[in-house]
């Protein structure tokens, strides 16, 4: 998207649009040109046309702006397919869109990942559903939206909070219509994947004339119904499990045991006072371990998710210098996910077909020839054993080898988010005073539930190979397994299916919330001082909860020392299943265990199964194995049939909040308190000939934080039989606070050196506080009391981080030779003197600051992350070509960054991690329309490069997770129809199929999902 630029609120749409100039004249804005479409919208209308209209009055902003901002305004939106905020944030310079379902759901902004950018809506934080500070734009459809302004650079009247940018969305205000309105927009949306036809549908009613002159009415309100799908291939948990090919080089050398070069060397090793020999050995024998994704899955999930937002505004002129306004916005999802997920079970070394024992605690090796591993000592393909293995006891068996390996979960996830946002304000022209005041309160909920049901059943023999252009798992089975058929779960008769178990049930809720209440004012004071022109100061208050409950049961409620230990009890429900071979069961159940006949558990399986529906799995993946299964047999959980044989009345969320006449601990609780002011100076004068504007301020900003947790303290010890045993010591609720203060100035400065030719310049000090999670007191300690002279081990939270704080430059030269043309290039650079880095291990923490030290997992603050980038765009319309090509217009952008310095480490290598989160080095867009009279249409191609998601993945070894490059090409046609008030429309998303794939560098894949493509088609109407 070619940069739209401003410092104050959105500039007034194109000249053809049906508002009236807003009253806001904070900075000089030039009057957008008219629009030449001769289909623009007459006046009255709201949903503004033109695209060349609209993007002549972007160029218009961006050239009267004071600070770096790429804008997006109203017909811009209109013209591109998109259906929520974050696809059309996807258009703009330097923003990288994070997709979730083929859908925008996060933007990172120069690099700089979600939570670490600021999003408002309408001057207030967009409050998570989810408790983060990283919203979720799907709530908000395009339709609400009057413009999005996505400011770069920094003035200190901004919010802080922002280090890679602040993203500000405006819906629209009724006084600035010149008539009443109506508008319907209706459509019909299409998935390849899921083959159905969903309803979308947009009503706009309005007046400025309500009764009277001075009170105006809007209404907005957009219902979706939207089914979407993706299809994963995945090779999950990736691990040094064992030995596979059998080289005498090491693929993580320990500089302990730097001496033995071989792995039967290892029996050498001994015992040290500190260490026994069968530690000793094992620590010794990893260093050939190869790397294997213990956990090779498909899955399916189908999402169906109801969406309705509405947007209702009142605003009342009381004086003819006095405007008050009251806003609510309330936005509701209802979604469904239906999560298959289909894989074998490869965690323990015994699934393999393995060689026999080098000796005591040796682990053996994978016989050759049953895999092959590549050079980088990964696992490529392999058979797993053939044969079930009892790793247990006679009395006592645990079945591995074969037996249970191949699994399907099937988990249907209901989420019901609800977000509102309240606003009341006003506007005050005193002239040269000029004053708003804004007090708002916003408010997101997430209710989930969640039902599992799980079956597992013995294959021997199954297959695994990787080698293929994706790096996917294809899993291949005997000819008597088909994955399509439910009954492959009730074979007691198949060879490796030894102690086939029964069903796996679970019940998992979770509550949500997130709350901002905010009060705010601003004062602009014109004093035409020389070259001083206006004077702005102002205050803000804001008070942010966010807090998450899961199934709770996290406190201990027996005395210290007490067996068996009583804990509160909790919301979580699961329940496991054994099959007996006898006619009847003798109990039905004893604790969470229940008990099935082998004919109980095939008469369940056949009401139960089913077979995965759409179109076949991996259906549009370019390069998928056509030897992948088409469809999956899975158990749906319908509670009619299970409730027969499992009790399900505690799968409900009745003990959420509270149990046993004692609150629940909540997952995590944070509690926030900003005050902040600042003062700021705007001038404008001249050098050498050439004018000169700016501004210049500084902000103060107080920041208090408390967080609830749960401290957890366990011990390691030896029995009364020699043995070790962990137990818990005290689990109670851990309290900590923390604060800080901060100082923030920045200057922005424009000097034209021609008319036509303008260079910006901005410097500013930023900040954006740590993720709600990273902040909260969550400590579980384990003192391994079998150990002489050991640390405790405990993970955290950390409440005693620093934000990030960044300093920030930035010079960028635009040229405007015509109303209709902007050839734009800057350069930027920002310093993150500190920043949060996850998952770090350190010795000696005084986590509690009462001096006794601890091992500790925990968030931790780094410091000296350099960034810098080069940002181009260019807009044009052909105009001068003959009629009736002079109706094409084109734009792009291009955005080239780097991480100079990060100062992070890859935690499973320890080798230095070059790359930043979020950070892609490429990204740009390129669009062609053609706009004039009955016809627009518009193609757009948005590409990112090749980026690091995670620093360091706990489901895959610590290791850092990236993601491939990936493109998108999206398109609309709109036909007009002015005469009869109507257009008609047809519009697709990922025209060209892409897909993602998320990898770990120098092993291989980890998942690769398709999003589908969507087609839309519709008509709209307006009055």
């Amino acid at each position: 998207m070619p940069a739209l630029a401003q410092t104050t609120p959105a500039a007034p749409p194109p000249a053809d649009a049906s508002s009236s100039p807003p009253t806001d004249t904070k900075a000089p804005q030039t009057q957008a040109p008219a629009g030449t479409s001769p289909d623009s919208a007459k006046e009255g209308d709201i949903l503004v046309v033109g695209t060349r209209a609209s993007l002549r009055s972007a160029i218009a902003r961006k050239r009267n702006a004071g600070t770096v901002v790429d804008s997006i305004v109203a017909d811009d939106i209109a013209s591109f397919p998109d259906k929520n905020v974050g696809d059309s944030l996807a258009r703009v310079t330097g923003v990288q869109l994070s997709r979730d379902f083929g859908e925008g759901v996060q933007v990172s902004i120069r690099g700089v990942e979600p939570d670490l950018n600021r999003v408002e809506v309408n001057g207030m934080s967009q409050v998570s559903a989810l408790g983060t500070r990283g919203g979720d734009f799907r709530e908000l459809a395009t339709e609400l939206v009057k413009s999005i302004d996505v400011y770069k650079g920094y003035t200190v009247d901004l919010t802080e909070g922002g280090i890679g940018g602040t993203v500000s969305i405006e819906t629209r205000k009724p006084l600035e219509l010149t008539k009443p309105l109506a508008s319907i927009v209706l459509s019909g949306q299409h998935l390849d994947t899921t083959r159905d036809w969903r309803p979308r549908g947009t009503i706009v009613v309005g007046t400025p004339h309500l009764f009277t002159d001075k009170l105006g009415v809007l209404l907005n309100v957009t219902y979706d119904d939207v089914t979407t799908r993706q299809d994963y291939a995945s090779n999950t948990n990736y691990k040094r499990l064992a030995d596979f090919d059998h080289s005498d080089q090491k693929t993580v050398a320990d500089p302990n045991y730097a001496a033995y070069n071989t792995y039967a060397s290892c029996a050498n090793v001994g015992s040290t006072p500190t260490a026994s020999f069968a530690t000793r050995r094992a620590a010794c024998e990893s260093q050939f371990f190869d790397w294997v994704a213990t956990v090779p899955r498909y899955r399916n999930l189908v999402r169906r998710d109801k969406r309705l937002s509405g947007d209702f505004t009142v605003q009342y002129e009381v004086a003819h210098n006095f405007r008050w306004f009251g806003e609510a916005q309330i936005n509701n999802r209802d979604q469904r996910l239906m999560d298959t997920n289909y894989s074998l079970d490869i965690g323990r070394y015994q699934r393999f077909q393995l060689d026999p024992s080098l000796g005591t605690s040796s682990t053996p090796q994978v016989k050759l020839g049953t895999s092959t591993v590549d050079a980088d000592h990964v696992v490529t393909s392999y058979t797993t054993a053939l044969n079930s293995v009892n790793i247990g006891t006679a009395a006592a068996p645990v079945y591995s080898g074969s037996s249970n390996i191949l699994g399907v979960q099937r988990r249907d996830f209901q989420y019901n988010q609800k977000s509102k946002y309240l606003t009341t304000g006003f506007d005050w022209d005193l002239g040269r005073i000029k004053i708003k005041g804004m007090g708002s309160y916003a408010k997101a909920d997430t209710k989930g539930e969640t039902n599992l049901i799980s079956l597992s059943t013995g294959i021997a023999g199954a297959s695994v190979d990787t080698r293929n252009d994706l790096g996917i798992p294809v899993l291949a089975y005997p000819s008597s397994v088909d994955p399509a058929d439910p009954s492959i779960y009730t074979d007691y008769n198949r060879t490796g299916n030894v102690g086939q178990a029964g069903p796996v049930l679970q019940y998992r809720p979770t509550l949500t919330s997130n709350t901002e209440k905010q009060l705010k004012l601003d004062v602009d004071w014109q004093v035409d001082f020389g070259p001083l022109k206006m004077i702005e100061y102002g205050g803000q208050f804001r008070w942010q909860d966010y807090i998450s409950y899961a199934g709770g049961g996290s406190r201990l409620i027996s005395a210290p020392g007490v067996t068996p230990l009583v804990y509160q009890t909790s919301a979580n429900v699961s329940y496991t299943t054994n099959v007996v071979d006898a006619a009847t069961v003798p109990q039905r159940v004893k604790g969470t265990t229940y008990y099935l006949t082998r004919a109980e558990y095939a008469g369940l399986i056949d009401a139960l199964g089913t077979v995965s529906g759409g179109a076949p799995l991996f259906t549009g993946l370019k390069g998928a194995s056509s030897d992948i299964p088409g469809r999956i047999a899975f158990a749906n959980f319908d509670s009619g049939v299970l409730g027969k044989y499992y009790d399900l009345s505690g799968f409900d969320q009745d003990l959420v909040l509270n149990a046993d006449g004692l609150p629940q601990i909540p997952a995590y609780q944070i509690s926030e308190m900003v005050a902040a002011g600042y003062l700021k100076a705007d001038f404008a004068t001249h050098v050498f000939g050439m004018r000169l504007t700016g501004n210049a301020g500084v902000r103060y900003t107080f920041t208090r934080d408390s967080g609830i947790g749960t401290n957890i303290s366990r011990i390691t010890r030896f029995n009364s039989t020699g043995g070790t045993e962990t137990v818990v010591l005290a689990a109670q609720q851990a309290t900590l606070k923390n604060q800080y203060a901060d100082i923030l100035p920045a200057f922005n400065a424009a000097l034209e050196f021609t008319p036509n030719l303008v260079l910006r310049a901005n410097w500013a000090k930023n900040l954006a506080r740590p993720k709600p999670t990273d902040l909260v007191p969550n400590i579980n300690c384990l003192d391994d009391a079998t150990i002489v002279a050991a640390d405790d081990v405990c993970t955290a939270g950390n409440p005693d981080l620093k934000p990030y704080r960044a300093d920030q430059w930035e010079l960028n030269l635009a040229w405007y030779p015509n109303r209709d043309t902007l050839v734009s290039l800057g350069y930027y650079k920002k310093y993150e003197s500190s920043f949060v880095v996850p998952n770090v291990t350190r010795s000696g923490v005084d986590l509690f600051h009462d001096g006794i030290t601890y091992t500790v997992r925990q968030p931790i603050n780094g410091f000296g992350a350099l960034l810098d980038g080069v940002e181009a765009s260019a807009q044009t319309v052909f105009s001068f070509l003959p009629k009736p090509f002079d109706g094409f217009g084109v734009s792009g952008n291009l955005t080239y960054a780097r991480a100079i310095r990060t100062n992070l480490t890859n935690s499973a290598t320890g080798a230095p991690l070059k790359e930043y989160p979020g950070l892609s080095t490429w990204t740009w867009n390129a669009s062609v329309f053609y706009d004039k009279g009955f016809l627009n249409v518009r193609m757009n191609y948005n590409y990112r490069s090749d980026w690091l998601v995670t620093i360091a993945d706990s489901n895959n070894g610590n290791l850092p997770i990236y993601r491939k490059a990936e493109g998108y090409l999206d398109g609309k046609i709109t036909l007009r129809f002015p005469k009869w008030h109507f257009n008609v429309f047809a519009e697709m998303q990922n025209i060209n199929k892409e897909y993602s794939k998320s990898y770990v560098k120098g092993i291989g894949t980890s998942e690769v999902y398709y999003p589908g493509q969507r087609v839309f088609v519709g008509v709209q109407a307006k009055f």
